[in-house]
């Protein structure tokens, strides 16, 4: 009766959290009829980071977390960001944790940040995994806003490109089609390929746009799935400027982590079970789960790392240098530090690419049609000639 009692306890604890999830996760439909799709506005990065900072400060001067969320949810008062902060009070009096209690906010606080903040639910300093969380998110609304900026000239570049291209396939040349057909040579391929396309447009402009909107609502479905999702990760683990920016990004959530959970005498097996979870790529979070088994094996953490083939060789070699030396803690918060500026940079090298790659885009298309429409003219002029 003494073993199974706790067991019992153990699996009533695993059955309410997941009603507590399943209660989380409401379909569209039930949320517009609770008024939550436009009754408030969705609070913005900015203002998450803004609340942990002001949460962190009011902890790390001794006030206790019921009444600092209590204060900071009355000045966020009217607002979505207030309603959960008082929902986070009223769920710690009710036996929740912090993170427990986020669960229950997704619009509010998004996975990644949960993710980081549950760390203290396994030992790490409250206010270290606070922090981590919003430098995390400051890092990554950092990154988004520039690229967001950067992005503005090439998006328009494209959007004027495509505008004249249908204009040009489906005004200007339906009017020449009918001088080409006059001449008696025959059409070149180019030539024969925009006709066609021009026609194609034209002839089915609603099926075209359908299957636009039916494809980019299945490509969302898909990605939604398990195997959609795996797929995508894995996939951006092979781009050549995602990939970077990615796997930069998870190392230094991942890192950061692990340091404040060993920091404060967590065994590294179980850190790094809850390390994994700040990571927002599968691939990268599955590679973590076996490095854990091959450290509960004895075999060290460099090593399993080595063997997935995802991480860099400076990355793989500090591990090995910490392991050897006892400076894991202090080396994990460099190659975080590291390894989120790294993030930055790589962001801002891809957005810097795509300027130039938009405007060769847009260059090519319209050089393609010009090429079509003048060398049935040059055709014609060489058969008069001859």
């Amino acid at each position: 009766m003494t073993t199974s009692t706790p067991r019992r306890r153990t699996a009533d604890n695993a059955r309410r959290r997941r009603r507590r999830k399943a209660q989380v996760k409401k379909s569209l439909w039930q949320r517009f009829n609770d008024n939550e799709i436009f009754s408030k506005k969705k609070p913005k990065k900015t203002e998450v980071i803004a609340f942990t900072r002001e949460l962190t400060t009011l902890l790390d001067s001794g006030i206790g977390m019921g009444p600092a969320l209590l204060m900071l949810g009355e000045q966020r008062k009217g607002t979505m960001l207030g309603d959960a902060v008082n929902g986070m009070a009223e769920d710690l009096n009710a036996g929740l944790t912090i993170a427990e209690s986020m669960t229950k906010h997704p619009d509010v606080f998004p996975k990644i940040y949960v993710r980081t903040v549950s760390a203290a639910d396994r030992g790490a300093p409250l206010t270290t995994s606070l922090k981590q969380a919003a430098d995390f998110m400051d890092t990554a609304a950092s990154a988004m806003a520039q690229a967001k900026r950067a992005m503005v000239y090439p998006a328009m570049i494209l959007t004027v490109g495509i505008g004249v291209t249908i204009l040009l396939l489906t005004v200007s040349l339906p009017q020449m089609i009918g001088l080409f057909e006059n001449l008696e040579t025959q059409l070149p391929l180019p030539t024969r390929i925009l006709i066609a396309f021009s026609g194609f447009l034209r002839t089915y402009p609603l099926f075209i746009l359908a299957g636009l909107v039916v494809g980019v609502m299945g490509l969302l479905r898909f990605k939604g799935t398990e195997r959609g999702r795996r797929i995508t990760h894995h996939g951006m683990l092979k781009l050549p400027l995602m990939s970077g920016v990615v796997l930069s990004s998870d190392i230094a959530r991942a890192s950061g982590a692990l340091a404040a959970l060993t920091e404060v005498g967590m065994p590294v097996p179980d850190a790094l079970d809850v390390a994994r979870e700040t990571v927002g790529n599968d691939i990268i979070r599955a590679a973590l789960t076996e490095a854990r088994q091959g450290l509960i094996a004895g075999e060290g953490l460099a090593g399993p790392l080595d063997k997935s083939g995802l991480f860099p060789p400076t990355f793989i070699q500090t591990l090995r240098v910490a392991e050897d030396t006892g400076t894991l803690d202090a080396n994990l918060k460099r190659m975080s530090e590291f390894y989120q500026h790294d993030a930055q940079e790589k962001v801002k090298s891809m957005v810097g690419l795509i300027e130039p790659l938009s405007t060769v885009i847009v260059a090519l298309a319209v050089g393609f049609i010009a090429m079509s429409v003048i060398m049935p003219m040059y055709s014609a002029l060489g058969a008069l000639q001859d």
